[in-house]
C-alpha cells in the first residue's frame, strides 16, 4: 500500500495486487507441512515404541554346601523385581557334578506368572559335589534374565 498526496489536503491510497506472491507463500507453506506430514508416523498402522521390561531380579534359598537328603534338593526361587511381563518367568536349573564335570539330568524349565516358585533338583549323584545353577528369564524377552549358582552334596 502506498500513500500518495495529491495536494496538501488530499491523499490517495494505491493499493498493489500481492496475489501472486502470496499464493506462492501459502503453496511454500502446505508443501512444507505436507512434506512433514508424510516424514511422521501416524497413530493409527504405524509401529509402537515397546516398554521396556524391567530386569530380573531374584533370590533363592539355597547357599554354597547345600546339603540333599537323597538324590533331590528343592529350591524355592523368589522374584524380587516385578513380573517383566503377563506371559510371566521362565525358571531352568542345570548341574554340573564337580567331579567329574558331567551334566546331570534336570527336569525341564518351568514357565510361571507367579513371584514364588519351588523347583526340584534331581538325580544327584551320591557323595560328590555338584555345582547348581538357576536361570531365570522372561518369557516375552529372553535377554532379559539373571542367574544364581551354588554348590550342593547328596551326602
Amino acid at each position: 500500500m502506498a500513500l500518495r498526496r495529491r495536494n496538501t489536503s488530499e491523499f490517495h491510497v494505491t493499493i498493489k495486487n500481492n496475489k501472486p506472491n502470496h499464493m506462492k507463500k501459502v503453496l511454500i507453506v502446505v508443501a512444507i507441512i505436507t512434506f512433514l506430514n508424510a516424514c511422521s508416523k501416524s497413530s493409527e498402522g504405524g509401529t509402537t515404541t515397546p516398554v521396556a521390561e524391567t530386569n530380573i531380579a531374584f533370590t533363592i534359598n539355597a547357599t554354597d554346601n547345600s546339603i540333599a537328603v537323597g538324590t533331590s534338593f528343592p529350591v524355592t526361587v523368589t522374584l524380587t523385581s516385578a513380573m517383566p511381563s503377563s506371559s510371566g518367568i521362565k525358571i531352568e536349573a542345570t548341574v554340573v557334578d564337580q567331579t567329574n564335570t558331567q551334566n546331570v539330568t534336570q527336569n525341564a524349565a518351568v514357565t510361571s506368572t507367579a513371584a514364588t516358585n519351588t523347583i526340584t533338583l534331581i538325580n544327584l549323584p551320591k557323595g560328590r559335589w555338584c555345582l547348581a545353577s538357576i536361570k531365570v528369564s522372561s518369557v516375552k524377552t529372553p535377554t532379559n534374565n539373571s542367574s544364581k549358582s551354588f554348590t550342593v552334596s547328596n551326602k
